[in-house]
């Protein structure tokens, strides 16, 4: 943890930040559960929590430099450690507060005399590039999803309904002891030309398209895979469809690796598809960061800064969708390597 703010402290030149949301409590220490704010204050680390959880966090802590803080309200307790510290400002993430607290944190440092600086998007980048650790679990909750997908695929079967295999899914993830990292998403038939469909009780025909987009959390990791299956006698559009869409994934897979810009991903995907003369039924990007979040920075879009830094996971998730039709999507999560990248999904196609 230190060192991570350390990193915010060359990069902004101040050691005092707070952090409210438990996505940034979990990914500085580590703590497997919320109630507690993280203070770092002219170069000592707080802890501030009530007293009803005073147990867990000292527990937790116990081996580490970090000071226990009990007070309530948190804003109360920060703004007085801040004030013991003389510091007279504070950094805080604004994208992970509502507007409600911020401006009741606000008005309290106020009382202080103690000067908010707002940031956003305070910790992405320390997130985007992930450590062994985070690594190891990344793989392993792709592991799971990939052998739950390839499970529920063989299960598949004409009368089934979307929401039958969405619970087939969540179940499957229970006796795995994982949770979900976003609602599973089955869509068949004319509902997969929804990228986001919210499964139904649509029961699939003979010879129909299921498209899959599933993803759990192990260690408080997520993974993300989308699989598109054509069931029974294959029609011909949607088999050229999804091979169009395998193609745009391929180009993408084979072409990433650290230092190539982030909007090359998107461009090699749309190259594909707007060759097979698709290019207005892409329409979204070509994928996103993933980490303890299920969308996280980078953004694969074409408009996307920077390059592709080496332990970057991202999906890869091009698609295709015609309207009232069908529609196919195939993604995978990949650990960006030096000279590639590392398929971390491994459900059949």
């Amino acid at each position: 943890m230190k060192e991570k703010i350390k990193k915010l402290h060359r990069k902004y030149q101040t050691e005092n930040f707070l952090f409210t949301n438990r996505i940034e409590t979990f990914y500085l220490s580590g703590a497997p559960f919320d109630g507690f704010w993280l203070l770092a204050a002219n170069g000592g680390l707080y802890a501030v929590c009530s007293e009803m959880i005073s147990s867990q966090v000292k527990e937790f802590f116990a081996k580490s430099n970090i000071h226990i803080y009990i007070g309530v309200p948190f804003s109360k307790a920060a703004a007085e450690i801040l004030k013991e510290n003389k510091a007279a400002n504070v950094i805080i993430d604004t994208k992970q507060l509502s507007a409600a607290d911020f401006l009741s944190i606000g008005k309290r440092f106020a009382e202080y005399n103690i000067k908010i600086t707002p940031k956003t998007g305070l910790l992405d980048e320390l997130r985007m590039v992930k450590n062994q650790k985070e690594a190891e679990n990344l793989r392993k909750a792709c592991k799971i999803v990939s052998e739950v997908c390839d499970l529920v695929r063989k299960e598949i079967n004409p009368g089934m309904s979307e929401l039958d295999i969405h619970y087939r899914i969540l179940e499957l993830f229970a006796v795995n002891r994982v949770k979900e990292s976003f609602t599973p998403i089955v869509a068949a038939g004319k509902n997969s030309a929804k990228p986001h469909h919210a499964s139904s009780n649509y029961k699939i025909n003979e010879n129909d398209i299921v498209m899959m987009d599933i993803g759990c959390v192990y260690n408080g990791y997520c993974s993300d895979l989308t699989r598109t299956y054509l069931l029974g006698k294959i029609n011909g559009k949607i088999k050229e469809v999804w091979d169009i869409v395998k193609a745009s994934q391929s180009a993408v897979l084979k072409l990433i690796k650290a230092g190539l810009p982030v909007s090359s991903a998107d461009k090699a995907a749309r190259e594909v598809i707007e060759a097979a003369g698709y290019k207005d039924k892409f329409i979204h990007t070509t994928g996103h960061g993933v980490g303890i979040e299920i969308h996280e920075m980078p953004s694969l879009s074409k408009n996307a800064e920077g390059v592709f830094l080496q332990n970057m996971a991202v999906t890869v998730e091009p698609g295709i969708y015609l309207e009232n039709e069908f529609g196919v999507r195939i993604e995978d999560t990949v650990l960006i390597t030096e000279n590639g990248c590392e398929i971390l999904t491994s459900a059949e196609y």
